[in-house]
């Protein structure tokens, strides 16, 4: 990037275009990219390494626009959507309840502002530099072949060649993710049926796109994501009903197109039609596109209203990114209590949007698709390319049309933040116009100014690769070692986390909940000596009060550290925080279940009903609050209510889990712990330990005859405990207290 005296200015010029240029066909591969040494392997490597190269790029594009004007911004519509935007959410992520994590974010997702600030980075250079059509054409032909290789991981997945890293049947690819696989294909699906119907190629050349076609349709279907199945057939309808409709220049397109939509429904009720069949039940993927149900979006619309609550609360600029987790707690809906306890999305673009930038930012995001529709349908080329055909225009109205039903089910990732992006920077390619406020900028032409310039901004990348990505790698390994079993056993995992807590950059948040599993693990083991106990105890307290000073009312880090204390037991300390967390999600039953157990825990048994109680009459049909309550009801000495609760079960799991038989026991209902024992020896007869502790009630009872024939039964089902029972019998018919 800096000058040299023997080198032409026009060489270095062409020098830096070619490896802009050339960089950004590095993009199209990064789905490709997985990390095995870093945390969320799936997600960091791809993060890390879109953020390198869009910084080198953006770094050489620079000195590029500041020497040839031609290369400049040009302005659309596209420009100040874009721009309107990243300034929104700019505004909104300053005000979060977190700033650091929304403009950050953390490694399961590597989004935040600054992963928003990197697209429309790439969104200016591309822009630029892709220059003429023909260079599209190669980076969304490059794009595809990467599809069509992924294509091929995805059947050799299905083959068991290759394993599926979410578990299940549900191909993931390289993305770990189904869902993002899913819309990853999606996209292409459009992308190929454009190169397909644009590219003036030989018939062998768009044979080979059919065969991509082919295996993006193939993955996409076994990835059994349904909302990129509705995304598809939705989409492809679009594409086909304008056709039918509207294509005035080939009436026999138009025919084709209703045939087309005909036979697609067909397909569609077909598969519908045959739900019960044993072909469509034998095949999980086809099982669950078959199924599609609205009930099955019941567990959704439960996380939308949570967010309508949470955006009438923050409606301007919302609670910035990564803002939902918030929201989730705060709203939490009771009747959630079968699902995931901790969104940290919507699961809908259009909620994601309103919760992390308010309305502002969802209009401003909807600008994107308003405006590339408008250049679509309304635009004219400047750049003197051939205009788009009525049949591309459709095929993009119906990419766009998939991209927004598949996105109404789950989220966007980087991947496919990245394809909206490059669409996004073609359509402002061809439509851009000269600003000519930037044209009329003199331009770099002395060597001094060229070498001052390449300097500047080579301090500048240097500094920003450090800073946002080499720091914030050195974390993601640290913390991957932190949680791997060591040769030198824990403390070099506490260092490990010691040396990932020093750097405060992404992912401070994993690295304190890390660190708090990690610790309890080591404080449970029998091998690590009590000082190193205490300096790994001491130490995840200390990460996580960072946590907790930054967010003082996340529910969330409230729970992991009071969690963390009551397995200390240390539960005196754990009050205040598990307190805390009730008071900023009042109606999660997880919360009150832990709140609960340190109530019990200090001897306030009256506390731990009345929260339970109500966990209980929030939803009666959640079974684990009807044993919570009926469990707390045994400890406050309330037995009527506690047999009444269970009277309206037959569930003989419930009737005889621990926690219940430990809560009779220790209130001395030694009758009622026997039935309860003996209800469980009868549906389990061969589980020693079940009689262990019918011989353990019997002689707290005073029945040592039963006692000693219970531990008898025990030594028959388990010939190991042999010894032992024997000892205990001894004992007890010695008169002594084993």
């Amino acid at each position: 990037m800096c000058y040299h005296s023997g080198m032409n200015k026009k060489t270095i010029d062409t020098i830096l275009l070619w490896v802009t240029r050339g960089g950004l066909f590095l993009v199209p591969f990064i789905p490709l990219v997985i990390t095995s040494s870093l945390f969320f392997p799936f997600i960091t490597g791809k993060g890390f390494a879109f953020r390198i190269i869009i910084e080198v790029l953006f770094a050489c594009y620079l000195l590029l626009a500041l020497r040839n004007p031609v290369l400049r911004p040009k302005k659309s519509v596209l420009l100040w959507g874009v721009a309107s935007f990243l300034g929104v959410v700019f505004l909104a992520d300053i005000f979060a309840i977190n700033p650091l994590k929304a403009f950050l974010s953390n490694f399961e997702r590597m989004e935040g502002f600054i992963m928003l600030g990197h697209l429309g980075a790439s969104f200016l250079v591309a822009s630029a530099v892709l220059n003429e059509e023909k260079w599209w054409h190669r980076f969304f032909a490059t794009s595809v072949g990467v599809s069509a290789f992924l294509g091929i991981y995805g059947i050799l997945q299905l083959a068991g060649k290759i394993v599926i890293n979410q578990g299940g049947v549900r191909l993931d690819g390289t993305f770990g993710n189904a869902a993002y696989f899913a819309g990853y294909m999606l996209f292409h699906i459009f992308l190929t049926l454009f190169l397909i119907v644009r590219h003036k190629v030989s018939f062998p050349v768009k044979c080979l796109y059919g065969g991509a076609l082919f295996l993006q349709i193939f993955t996409l279907i076994f990835t059994a994501t349904r909302g990129a199945g509705i995304g598809l057939v939705g989409g492809l309808l679009v594409v086909l009903f304008l056709i039918a409709l509207f294509e005035k220049k080939n009436p026999r397109l138009r025919v084709k197109a209703g045939v087309a939509i005909a036979v697609l429904l067909l397909v569609v009720g077909g598969l519908y039609g045959a739900r019960n069949s044993e072909f469509i039940k034998g095949n999980p993927a086809l099982t669950r596109f078959a199924s599609i149900s609205v009930g099955d979006a019941g567990p959704r619309f439960m996380v939308w209203g949570m967010a309508w609550q949470g955006f009438k609360e923050n409606p301007l600029l919302g609670w910035g990114q990564e803002g939902f987790n918030n929201v989730f707690n705060k709203y939490y809906n009771p009747k959630m209590w079968a699902q995931e306890q901790w969104f940290d999305r919507t699961h809908n673009i259009f909620f994601d949007w309103l919760i992390s930038a308010g309305l502002l930012g969802l209009l401003s995001y909807l600008s994107l698709f308003v405006g590339v529709l408008w250049l679509l349908w309304r635009g004219k080329p400047t750049n003197g390319d051939e205009p788009f055909s009525f049949v591309e225009k459709s095929v993009f109205t119906g990419l766009l049309t998939a991209y927004v039903i598949h996105n109404f089910f789950v989220f966007d990732n980087l991947v496919s933040y990245l394809l909206f992006f490059s669409l996004l920077s073609f359509m402002h390619f061809r439509f851009g116009r000269p600003l000519p406020q930037l044209e009329k900028l003199s331009a770099i032409r002395s060597d001094y100014a060229l070498s001052v310039s390449g300097a500047v901004l080579l301090i500048t990348l240097v500094s920003t690769v450090y800073v946002l990505n080499i720091r914030a790698i050195g974390v993601a390994r640290d913390l991957i070692n932190g949680l791997k079993p060591q040769t030198k056993g824990v403390s070099e995992n506490l260092a490990f986390y010691k040396h990932a807590f020093a750097t405060e950059t992404i992912g401070t948040q994993e690295v304190a909940e890390q660190a708090m599993q990690t610790a309890i693990s080591a404080a449970n083991a029998a091998g690590v000596a009590p000082e190193l106990k205490k300096e790994f105890i001491d130490f995840a307290l200390l990460a996580m009060t960072r946590e907790i000073d930054r967010v003082p009312t996340d529910t969330r880090l409230r729970m992991f550290i009071g969690g963390f204390y009551n397995r200390l037991g240390r539960f005196s300390d754990a009050l205040p925080h598990m307190e805390k967390a009730h008071e900023t999600s009042p109606n999660k039953q997880t919360v009150a279940f832990e709140l609960a157990s340190t109530y019990l825990s200090v001897g306030r048994a009256s506390d731990a009903l009345s929260l339970l109680k109500q966990a209980f009459e929030s939803v009666p049909t959640y079974n684990n609050a009807r044993l919570a309550y009926a469990v707390s009801a045994v400890y406050a000495g309330e037995f009527p209510l506690a047999e009444e609760l269970l009277s309206a079960t037959t569930e003989v799991a419930m009737l005889t889990d621990e926690r219940l038989v430990k809560a009779y026991f220790e209130m001395k209902q030694y009758p009622k712990v026997i039935t309860l024992l003996k209800l469980r020896a009868e549906h389990n007869p061969k589980d020693p330990q079940t009689h262990v502790s019918l011989a353990a009630v019997y002689f707290a009872n005073g029945n040592r005859a039963e006692s000693i024939k219970e531990l008898q039964k025990a030594i028959e089902l388990n010939p190991e405990f042999k010894k032992q029972g024997e000892f205990y019998i001894g004992e007890i018919r010695a008169g002594r207290n084993p």
